[in-house]
């Protein structure tokens, strides 16, 4: 039936190419959009983590949602600890609080963070952010960064100092000048408006929290991420909230889930047309030979064996379409990947959603996987009618079908 169906495919080789063709344009379209789709959003969930967020933080239970300067991280080192003997060493701690930060005629509230110069920017890119000035030093006591339009607001550019007032852990006032040596310009409004980074130890001796800290910021591999978060939860225990990224910024992740629900509709859009396709010429193909069936009939084929061989035409033209268009469709996405599509002209404001103007593409194995083996169930779906007319022929009628 195999070396059947094989010389029926050649029979009519230019309608079998250009289904194959038809197949493999269908698959290499969806292949880019998934790769132009997958770059977007891996590109957008990169930024978030690594530019400050991290991949995971952990604090005191409840702190997140209602952070507050007396809910410190119980017991560091033996967060600390449990780290390193997990092989995580990309973590950097942090204090946060509230702060109103002023400026010779201005003031604005806005978060005060407290970071490790040399820690932080090995788990974020915080430090790459910096347009005018620098970033924080291991030796900066009274030092400052701000962002863009904080800095604005306040009349502040490098080199002027600034006052910043907060409260201490005893609830007391606590007041510290400042220099501001250096501006953030992100593109991202959180960042940009609303933060002030200043020296780790500097924070905790201006606040009264020598030796405590708010939580630690986490960096890790995509991979490993769902594991390292159920163990360490395990590992922590009640008193302690493990946050993956997407917990704490769950927007961010509906909004790529509801963009693949959109191209997943697309892409059922596009099985039909190939189902379609690949039906009409094995249906054409199997009404031209209905005599031969007739033949194989009379000399005792079982029906279900001329089914079988119009499923297999199906198949192999699906298949080989298949292969083409995963070929090519791959092929656009590697190129693309380092060639880049510039979009920066047409989305100037895009970075304040973490997204790169230049998208570079790039293709999730989930979703490659899915595209290719629906386009395949699609062929093989689309020649079930064509394979029950087959099996429904009368052998006699068959012969003198003209």
């Amino acid at each position: 039936m195999l070396a059947l169906a094989w010389r029926n495919v050649l029979r009519h080789a230019r309608r079998s190419a250009l289904t194959m063709l038809a197949v493999a344009l269908g698959l290499c379209a969806l292949i880019f959009l998934w790769g132009f789709n997958d770059g977007v959003h891996n590109a957008m969930m990169r930024n978030l983590q690594e530019v400050i967020v991290g991949s995971l933080q952990i604090h005191r239970q409840g702190f997140f949602h209602h952070p507050r300067l007396s809910d410190e991280l119980p017991n560091p080192a033996r967060v600390h600890a449990l780290l390193r003997q997990r092989g995580l060493d990309r973590y950097a701690d942090r204090l946060r609080t509230f702060a109103l930060a002023a400026g010779a005629d201005v003031s604005e509230g806005l978060v005060l963070l407290g970071v490790h110069p040399a820690l932080e920017m090995r788990v974020t890119r915080l430090a790459q952010k910096v347009a005018k000035g620098r970033f924080l030093r291991d030796n900066d006591e009274a030092a400052c960064v701000l962002g863009r339009t904080t800095a604005r607001n306040l009349g502040v550019s490098v080199g002027d100092s600034l006052v910043l007032l907060s409260e201490d852990r005893y609830g007391a006032l606590a007041a510290e000048r400042v220099r501001l040596v250096g501006i953030i310009d992100s593109g991202e409004m959180g960042i940009d408006r609303g933060l002030a980074i200043v020296p780790l130890g500097f924070l905790q001796r201006m606040l009264a929290m020598s030796g405590r800290i708010s939580g630690v910021v986490l960096q890790l591999p995509r991979a490993r991420l769902e594991q390292e978060t159920m163990a360490l939860r395990t590992a922590l225990g009640d008193g302690y909230e493990v946050l993956r990224w997407y917990d704490m910024y769950p927007m961010m992740k509906q909004w790529v889930e509801l963009e693949d629900g959109f191209y997943y509709i697309f892409l059922s859009i596009v099985l039909l047309i190939v189902a379609a396709g690949i039906m009409n010429t094995v249906l054409m193909s199997m009404l031209e030979r209905i005599h031969e069936f007739g033949v194989m009939l009379a000399l005792g084929c079982r029906p279900w064996r001329l089914a079988g061989m119009v499923v297999i035409e199906a198949m192999i033209l699906g298949f080989a379409g298949v292969l083409l268009g995963a070929c090519a469709g791959l092929l656009l996405v590697s190129y693309f990947h380092d060639a880049g599509i510039d979009l920066s002209h047409q989305m100037t404001t895009i970075t304040r959603f973490y997204i790169e103007p230049v998208v570079r593409t790039e293709i999730n194995t989930e979703h490659l996987v899915d595209t290719v083996c629906s386009v395949l169930l699609a062929a093989v779906l689309a020649s079930v009618w064509p394979a029950l007319r087959a099996m429904r022929l009368e052998p006699v009628e068959a012969i003198h079908h003209v």
